[in-house]
């Protein structure tokens, strides 16, 4: 990859290519050109036909046009699959030049299988280098921040305002902005290292010694004048985690990471061959219920419940006083469906004959006798925290794909997606998209359930020619220091 010093050169003369719908793209063109760089619309890439020759002539001509330009890149909705597929070249060959795609689209969100291929695209574009954010404001000062001061290392932040100032007012407001939100903030810590100083002009750069870019910011845009600054707190702010996070993908690699990487996992070999011998050959049965697929993800060291089968009332009593109360109880069996789907569980309980009534009590509401030796599965009370639903499933034009859901449906809902298996940078990404339940809980054990995340997407990716999907419809995340697990899963087999 090309050095930083000769990144920056080129970058100072260079032309950004405005690729947004007309009124957009004119304010846009208009913005950069005040702030004296050179900016033009381009000619937007469209969804691609199902004629392989022209998806490739296609291809060709926008990287060709773009040449070593900036791309700034604004979308009315998330590209389709099989388009980000296609520009994923484009964004890779801009991203090992050190002119990352900057990418505006709408926020991913809402429920079903269109919502999660246009999550899906958008995490497959970021993963081959794009720069991708949300708010308008922050794309065009990821631009200036590209253009006039290069790619910063990564995301972290320090902000140096004088005391009382306009400057120091927006950042403490961010902060207290995040923390009410329960997610993190964007400005690193005092003990954080630092990949950017944001800087009030008056004070001057901060010391030559300091290994972070620095990068003046002007309160507010009125009053910039024609010093090459950014504009507002808050855009410069969304603007470096564009670009620091793009910068960090483009570090490690881009594309998912190679199933190689699982040879770092310390995967029970052993188990997972014992588990994978009592799989049912052929198509004789299509679905493999929670308990087997939890033995499976433990092969692999994904955290899951503490649980085993009892096949009587006397075995689920001994093992719940095993697990040590309070315990819950559900069937066992391949034909199931998950708990949020309707798997009847019993919750919370704290005593022998609580379990003896619930072994019948969940047999029974499953359609099963009591008697067949069915069995059920008795496990540990998961712990307080955050759930969330994780799906890993092969999606047409992207491949494998973890997807992560939460936040009990609506507009707010999360919506998240990576391409599998998992970067570590990746699973990251997506454990930093989970907020505490409400203001003032811990933060998430994120580091966990990254953890979590990048095991199992290694797991599929692994076994792709016996799995078809893998569902955790129950993610616990507890806070940090707590316990992050599994809770229910299931898979499809092929």
């Amino acid at each position: 990859m090309p050095s930083a010093r000769s990144i920056a050169s080129a970058l100072a003369t260079t032309r950004v290519q405005v690729i947004a719908p007309p009124h957009l793209g004119s304010t846009a063109v208009a913005a950069l050109e005040v702030r004296g760089i050179d900016a033009r619309i381009a000619e937007p890439p469209r969804e691609p036909r199902p004629n392989r020759a022209e998806r490739g002539d296609r291809t060709d001509a926008i990287d060709a046009a773009l040449g070593h330009d900036v791309i700034a890149w604004a979308l009315d909705a998330a590209p389709g699959a099989a388009l980000a597929a296609e520009l994923a070249a484009v964004c890779a060959r801009a991203a090992a030049a050190g002119r990352p795609v900057c990418l505006l689209a709408p926020p991913p969100h809402g429920t079903g299988r269109a919502a999660i291929e246009r999550a899906a695209a958008l995490a497959y574009l970021r993963a081959f280098g794009a720069a991708v954010g949300h708010d308008v404001d922050a794309w065009l000062e990821t631009v200036v921040l590209l253009v006039r001061f290069g790619l910063p290392a990564g995301p972290r932040v320090a902000v140096v305002a004088p005391p009382g100032s306009w400057l120091e007012a927006q950042a403490i407001a961010i902060a207290a902005d995040a923390e009410l939100g329960g997610a993190r903030s964007p400005l690193a810590s005092p003990d954080d290292p630092t990949d950017v100083v944001l800087y009030e002009p008056s004070l001057g750069p901060p010391p030559g010694g300091t290994p972070a870019l620095a990068v003046p910011v002007a309160a507010r845009g009125e009053l910039a004048g024609d010093a090459a600054v950014l504009h507002g707190a808050r855009p410069a702010l969304g603007a470096i985690g564009m670009l620091g996070r793009a910068a960090e993908r483009i570090a490690v690699g881009l594309g998912p990471a190679p199933a190689a990487a699982s040879a770092e996992l310390a995967i029970d070999r052993d188990r997972l061959s014992r588990q994978l011998a009592k799989l049912p050959p052929g198509r004789d049965q299509r679905r493999l219920g929670d308990h087997d697929t939890k033995v499976l993800l433990s092969a692999y060291g994904v955290p899951i419940t503490r649980q085993a089968v009892a096949t009587t009332p006397s075995a689920a009593v001994k093992l719940a006083r095993r697990a040590g109360y309070p315990i819950e109880v559900k069937p066992f069996g391949h034909d199931l469906p998950s708990e949020t789907a309707g798997c009847p569980v019993e919750h919370n309980l704290t005593s022998d004959a609580m379990v003896r009534a619930a072994f019948t009590a969940v047999l029974v509401a499953a359609g099963r006798a009591p008697s067949d030796a069915s069995g059920v599965i008795i496990s540990e009370a998961p712990p307080a925290g955050r759930e969330l639903s994780v799906s890993f499933l092969e999606l047409p034009a992207l491949g494998w794909t973890v997807v992560l859901e939460g936040g009990g449906g609506g507009p707010a809902a999360l919506l998240a997606a990576a391409p599998a298996p998992l970067r570590l940078v990746d699973a990251q990404s997506l454990a930093a998209q989970v907020a505490a339940s409400r203001a003032g809980d811990p933060e998430p054990d994120r580091v966990g359930l990254a953890n979590l995340l990048r095991r199992a997407s290694h797991l599929v990716v692994d076994l792709g020619d016996r799995l078809a999907r893998l569902d955790l419809p129950r993610v616990i995340v507890g806070g940090r220091g707590a316990r992050t697990l599994v809770v229910d899963a299931g898979a499809e087999l092929r």
